[in-house]
């Protein structure tokens, strides 16, 4: 059956390939120009947008989806790839095109961070069902593969981590939650009431939720996060 929920044989097999499909990927890259390995990540981050979108086409017509979310319906200006995570598919090959180490350095180490804590605690749709139902196939592949995607900037030599770039990525996540901040009042007011990217109205995620009793100001209580992502960068760095 496949069954697929954190931590369990199929959860850890997936982490496995993801693990490998990097490792493949850095040697892969070891013989190539620039200009190719540069195609090949680009490339693979187009898949996953092609992904992505399939995977929100079969969520739009999931009767089980609508039920299990407590939703009235599925609404597409909820579900476009402006997330923390999701958004990098856009993010790493603007920056490798550009060369811009605050937006690759963001990528790195945004993109699998924001994926695996989406991997690690699913919404109630996604956990303890089959990895072959089209919903849950969609949501797992897109966020390995934005781990893959993350960690493949630096295993083809795109970026490496360096206490230099730390205002530059801090900024760019403050630029970016700002602008999500904004769509998400714009969208509030017009087309979807429950649009909620970067999670600047709150989310029901612990040290969020902490944060949001703390200081109860939409966007302006995320940014204590500064913190957590410079101990974070300085961590893995």
């Amino acid at each position: 059956m496949l069954i697929i929920k954190p931590f369990n044989g199929v959860f850890w097999c997936l982490l496995a390939l993801v693990a490998a499909a990097v490792l493949l990927i850095g040697r892969a890259g070891r013989g190539m120009t620039e200009w190719r390995r540069a195609r090949l990540l680009i490339a693979l981050c187009a898949c996953n947008i092609v992904i992505f979108f399939v995977y929100k086409g079969f969520l739009s017509v999931d009767r089980e989806f609508v039920e299990i979310s407590g939703i009235d319906r599925f609404n597409w200006f909820n579900e476009l790839p402006l997330q923390l995570c999701n958004i990098n598919m856009f993010l790493i090959p603007l920056g490798v095109l550009w060369k811009k180490r605050p937006v690759l350095g963001f990528s790195f180490f945004i993109a699998p961070l924001g994926a695996l804590m989406a991997l690690v605690f699913p919404e109630q749709s996604f956990c303890g069902y089959s990895l072959l139902t089209p919903r849950v196939l969609g949501f797992y592949l897109t966020h390995a593969l934005l781990i893959v995607c993350g960690l493949s900037v630096l295993a083809l030599g795109f970026y490496r981590p360096n206490p230099k770039d730390y205002p530059g990525i801090v900024s760019t996540f403050l630029i970016l939650g700002l602008l999500a901040h904004g769509v998400n009042t714009l969208m509030r007011a017009a087309v979807c009431p429950h649009a909620n990217y970067f999670f600047t109205y709150g989310a029901d995620i612990s040290i969020l939720n902490i944060l949001w009793r703390m200081i109860p100001v939409p966007f302006v209580y995320e940014l204590p996060l500064v913190l957590v992502l410079i101990a974070y960068m300085a961590l893995v760095n």
